[in-house]
């Protein structure tokens, strides 16, 4: 979207570029490849504790691998955390629904390879695996809430933005504290859909869901909004998963 929004191969020039074996184990900004695609990966400097994880969804067409990627700042300076950055070539759903989402029977390649990752990573790296938290706009939104419904206690928090649900799995997605973000005039992702979702979320007895609504904005401003608003981030850190 409006920071690195362009296909491509996602990855950057001075990166470690790795094939699918063990990864570096240097901080800072470094890639490698799974199943044919690029993984992204920041690393801040070790704390003496485990640190928490970012999974980051990115958005049809998008490419968030880029070491200058607008989370990695925003997310450490709130306190020091990974993200990891699992890409979707633009050519692979000309739907722009690369993730899926709860309007697929199963859980897409994409995703699949993307949990894959976050799996691998924990377990390479010994990052908290209580808290680790997903983000996702547009595309990314949808596979948010795809992975609520099927993993309704893995994740410490989650953060759909400008996504695209239909109306199921509200009480799977119940067990998770979930901050809905949308613009009310979205013309790509219509915001009835997040509403929708919203209520049944709350009419399944949720009581750590929360709702943010922009008016007058259309998907892309209203992803570049939230982006801007460091309460999002701070809240989905200050989660935890017991």
């Amino acid at each position: 979207f409006a920071v690195h929004f362009a296909c491509g191969s996602g990855t950057t020039a001075g990166n470690t570029n790795q094939p699918d074996g063990a990864l570096s184990q240097e901080t800072g900004f470094i890639t490698w490849m799974y199943n044919g695609q690029p993984v992204g990966m920041y690393v801040p400097a070790p704390t003496g504790k485990p640190l928490p994880i970012v999974m980051f969804l990115h958005g049809c067409n998008g490419d968030p691998i880029d070491p200058s990627f607008w989370m990695i700042q925003a997310l450490n300076n709130i306190e020091p955390t990974a993200l990891l950055l699992p890409f979707r070539p633009a050519d692979e759903d000309t739907t722009c629904s690369a993730w899926g989402g709860t309007y697929d029977d199963s859980e897409r390649p994409g995703l699949v390879d993307a949990l894959a990752q976050l799996d691998r990573v924990i377990a390479e790296r010994g990052f908290d695996s209580k808290r680790q938290y997903v983000y996702g706009e547009s595309m990314g939104g949808e596979g948010v809430y795809r992975l609520l419904m099927d993993w309704p206690t893995r994740f410490a928090g989650a953060i759909p933005v400008a996504g695209y649900t239909v109306d199921k799995g509200a009480e799977q997605m119940a067990q998770t504290p979930l901050w809905i973000v949308h613009g009310s005039d979205d013309t790509t992702n219509p915001v009835e859909a997040d509403r929708t979702i919203y209520q049944s979320i709350l009419d399944a007895g949720g009581t750590q869901v929360k709702y943010t609504e922009y008016p007058g904005l259309d998907h892309v401003p209203a992803i570049e909004q939230a982006r801007t608003d460091p309460a999002f981030l701070a809240w989905l850190l200050a989660q935890r998963r017991n």
